[in-house]
């Protein structure tokens, strides 16, 4: 099959790029840039995904469509642009090119705050940016007469330099927001993956939406324990009020702001929120009409990240400082 995947040297679209070209696919890969892993391997075609002139050229002789490119960052002040003019183009050259499956990378975040198992058809309730530009696309995605499908995960547990930021300030005893009572529902990478390959080409997967998360739902205190039992260090006992967090963070953007400096990650708004809402999934649909299951829970998931990135308990790992080099 000739698949094309947007966003494909992403930390998701790389190893989905991978899995494809091992099943036999021919890959394209729509990006920004090119990446030595993948070449040799793919079709690269170089472009901003709200260019549809330079989209078209990935678009010839294309059976199926990963959209992945994403834009997370809510301090850019073109994320919404970028998600929902991104994912328009995709779907109007889908439909002009007789794609016969497009797959969207969506979210869990189009629901809201959760706190029971959240099934498929349950009402938009996006609060951030960026849950707004997940849920525009999906309506687009839906609407645009190309059979579709839509996979929604929760946040997305990896090696990746988000996660190695995480691991660090856990290292460092960085304090628990709020209560840590909230359900904190994760997904391994490795899981998305796995849906991802298993709904293309199937016919009962066609203009349906699929959940994948963990089969476990931790709350936020206990995943923040498994990973310190991972890394071997004490876990913290002091706790921040969330009005202070959010007070401090507002400040942290303002001064960003002025500055005209790019916001920390872990000190943002959208960042805290994501800590400390309530996100549980259902994934009964899954196994129920495509019989997927996910395979990781969240501690194993934790350890093969922990393993992956190489992370020792004092120093930098080899995975760190190639980062902290680039």
């Amino acid at each position: 099959m000739n698949v094309l995947v947007t966003g494909g040297t992403g930390f998701l679209g790389t190893r989905l790029v991978n899995q494809l070209l091992k099943q036999g696919d021919q890959v394209a890969v729509y990006s920004r840039h090119s990446i030595p892993e993948l070449g040799g391997k793919v079709n690269f075609v170089i472009g901003d995904i709200r260019d549809r002139d330079a989209l078209r050229k990935a678009f010839e002789k294309i059976d199926a469509v990963y959209h992945l490119a994403i834009c997370l960052d809510e301090s850019n002040p073109e994320m919404y642009d970028i998600n929902v003019k991104g994912t328009e183009n995709v779907a109007t050259l889908s439909k002009e090119f007789n794609v016969k499956q497009l797959i969207y990378m969506s979210s869990s975040g189009v629901l809201g705050e959760t706190r029971e198992p959240s099934r498929e058809d349950m009402p938009y309730n996006p609060k951030t940016k960026y849950e707004k530009s997940k849920m525009e696309s999906e309506k687009i995605i839906a609407s645009s007469g190309v059979p579709y499908t839509i996979v929604r995960t929760t946040i997305i547990l990896g090696p990746n330099p988000i996660w190695l930021q995480i691991f660090g300030a856990a290292r460092k005893s960085y304090p628990i927001l709020g209560s840590g009572k909230n359900k904190f529902h994760l997904v391994y990478v490795e899981d998305v993956i796995s849906l991802l390959l298993h709904v293309k080409g199937r016919v009962n997967a066609l203009n349906e939406t699929f959940h994948v998360a963990s089969p476990d739902v931790p709350t936020y205190m206990e995943v923040y324990q498994m990973m310190c039992d991972e890394l071997k260090v004490p876990m913290t006992k002091k706790h921040v009020p969330l009005f202070f967090a959010y007070t401090m963070a507002r400040l942290h953007e303002f001064s960003c702001k002025l500055r005209h400096k790019k916001p920390k990650l872990t000190l943002m708004r959208s960042s805290i929120d994501r800590l400390v809402r309530n996100r549980v999934l259902s994934t009964e649909k899954a196994k129920r009409v495509l019989g997927f299951e996910p395979r990781y829970t969240t501690k194993r998931a934790i350890h093969e990240t922990v393993k992956y990135l190489g992370i020792a308990r004092l120093g930098y790992s080899d995975w760190e400082l190639s980062k902290i080099k680039k």
